[in-house]
């Protein structure tokens, strides 16, 4: 996604469902980093939705859709203040769990703010 340009129908409902939920403010934020000059150097975006819940766990789940940062601009923090951000917004609202999938270039990030590899994990995607 982050590659592809960004024309075509796949974008018009990216910017309609981040319109939508950034609006709402309620199962979805965005955190985001501009240097002085007025460019965006680094965000961060996640979503709640709810599992059904356990005997020590509420169900109440984040996750991390993204954490972007420009070229230039990694290795200064960014990507940590920004995932920190979102971190606290997910305790704020009641999760109990965070997950995300970890690029190569994230993961060290993640591994030191907690997350752990989960090796059951698995996907499907529909044809």
């Amino acid at each position: 996604m982050i590659k592809a340009p960004p024309i075509g129908r796949w974008f018009e409902d990216l910017t309609a469902y981040l319109t939508d939920g950034l609006a709402c403010a309620e199962d979805m934020a965005g955190f985001v980093v501009y240097v002085p000059a007025g460019h965006l150097v680094s965000a961060a975006l996640g979503t709640i939705y709810q599992a059904p819940p356990g005997p020590t766990y509420t169900g109440r789940t984040g996750y991390v859709h993204l954490v972007l940062t420009k070229p230039g601009y990694r290795r200064q923090g960014y990507g940590r203040a920004v995932t920190a951000c979102l971190l606290a917004w997910f305790w704020g609202q009641g999760c109990g769990l965070v997950n995300l999938t970890a690029s190569a270039d994230g993961e060290r990030l993640y591994r030191s703010l907690g997350f752990e590899e989960n090796a059951r994990s698995m996907r499907l995607f529909g044809t």
